[in-house]
């Protein structure tokens, strides 16, 4: 793969743009860590969304 980074955020990709950089999105959205709150995407750096927020962590669930 020639490109090692995207030039759109992950909400402006299209089908042509996905299949060009799939091992690129694949590791952007691992772990993620913001969502984006106009179309729900996902991502670990809020750089590669359009509107992110910070995804709040449930791990402190009492039962």
């Amino acid at each position: 793969m020639k490109n090692t980074k995207i030039k759109k955020t992950l909400c402006k990709l299209d089908k042509h743009d996905i299949e060009e950089s799939i091992d690129i999105i694949v590791s952007i959205i691992s772990e993620p860590k913001f969502i984006c709150r106009k179309c729900a995407r996902v991502a670990k750096n809020k750089k590669y969304l359009c509107q992110p927020i910070k995804i709040k962590s449930s791990a402190k669930t009492g039962s």
